[in-house]
């Protein structure tokens, strides 16, 4: 917005620059009168342009951050639960192990391990489970991030487009030649055209992108929450305090 300003304030500069040339002789000369009204008008427009243009720009830097701020937090998730089941997989495959071992003595400890196995072996179930919604979680965020970087770059050009314009929308007022005022207006005209043509390349597929994620990260919470084994765990716990704790 910053460059947006001092653009405006250039073309304030260069129509007061104008109003001087005429030496108060618009009375005499109607064609160059009437010439430094559209080549303001085109100049204000081109400011609006420009500062729209600015907006988009800040907005596609804003939104580039924010989605890569949760990318990074769902890769974090899968991290964490792909981690998780490995180490769980380890220690199946220690039990796994010695359990053979552990059942020589009498049948009683063989039934107690063998639970414990099941139960490890359906948490490992649950962790890969895990990881894979997470993964789909992270990788949904990758279109997204790719669009606002290409909405960023192509709203920069229309900006170029309209900042270009202004310029030479000055040196028409200066000059007083309709040539540079006509291409003014064509690349006002072309700045508009990359405007439109980057929102409707790019909101599509944040939208549906955004769809994608937010029921991507619903999927793993709702997986999170069934899954959790705090009742289990709790008995485990008072079950090894009360036979190898304090007494």
């Amino acid at each position: 917005m910053a460059k947006a300003t001092e653009h405006l304030e250039h073309m304030q500069h260069v129509a007061h620059a104008g109003e001087h040339a005429d030496g108060g002789g618009e009375g005499h000369n109607p064609a160059h009168s009437r010439l430094s009204t559209y080549t303001g008008i085109t100049m204000a427009v081109l400011g609006v342009i420009l500062a729209f243009a600015s907006a988009k720009v800040g907005g596609e830097r804003t939104m580039l951050v924010k989605t890569i701020i949760e990318k990074e937090d769902a890769h974090s998730r899968y991290v964490t639960q792909d981690l998780k089941h490995r180490i769980a997989v380890i220690s199946l495959r220690q039990l796994r192990a010695t359990l053979p071992a552990l059942a020589a003595p009498g049948r009683a400890s063989t039934a107690v391990d063998a639970q414990e196995m099941v139960a490890l072996a359906r948490t490992v179930q649950r962790y890969y489970s895990e990881s894979q919604a997470a993964v789909e979680w992270d990788i949904a965020y990758t279109p997204a991030i790719q669009a606002h970087v290409e909405g960023q770059e192509y709203y920069e050009w229309g900006m170029l487009c309209a900042e270009i314009g202004i310029v030479i929308a000055s040196i028409s007022l200066l000059l007083r030649k309709r040539v540079f005022l006509y291409l003014a207006i064509a690349l006002g005209v072309a700045s508009v055209a990359v405007l439109i043509f980057t929102y409707s390349k790019t909101e599509p597929v944040v939208r549906a992108i955004e769809e994608r994620t937010a029921e991507a990260a619903k999927v793993y919470g709702t997986m999170r929450a069934a899954d959790k084994t705090t009742t289990a765990d709790d008995m485990l716990t008072k079950e090894v305090l009360a036979s190898y704790g304090e007494r």
